[in-house]
């Protein structure tokens, strides 16, 4: 949870044109590389041992978050990053088993 979070991140995003309307998908990229960044970091935080959670801003918290923070108005935040060290009696999510040879297909689906 956020609340309980050791650090939270606020990635940020230099957005130069409007993603929900780009003109190519080249306008794209950046939106690409910010999310491809925050699964690196989940990634990176995961192997040295901390857990990490991740949440969208709904209503008007990116607006209130670039008011507290000052971030300029061109600016893009995804996303809250949530990192800390797991409680010690934390049970760890089970994988779900899957039979890969289910799961892949050739020539068919």
């Amino acid at each position: 949870m956020l609340f309980d979070a050791s650090a939270v991140i606020i990635p940020l995003l230099k957005q130069k044109t409007d993603i929900l309307q780009p003109e190519n998908i080249s306008h794209l990229n950046g939106f690409a590389s910010i999310w491809c960044s925050i699964e690196n970091l989940f990634l990176s935080a995961t192997a040295e041992g901390y857990g990490c959670n991740l949440r969208v801003p709904l209503g008007n918290e990116e607006e209130y978050a670039r008011k507290v923070l000052g971030f300029p108005e061109d600016y893009f935040m995804p996303c809250f990053i949530g990192i800390g060290k797991p409680h010690k009696d934390i049970v760890p999510v089970k994988q779900k088993e899957i039979n890969i040879k289910e799961r892949i297909h050739w020539d068919t689906f």
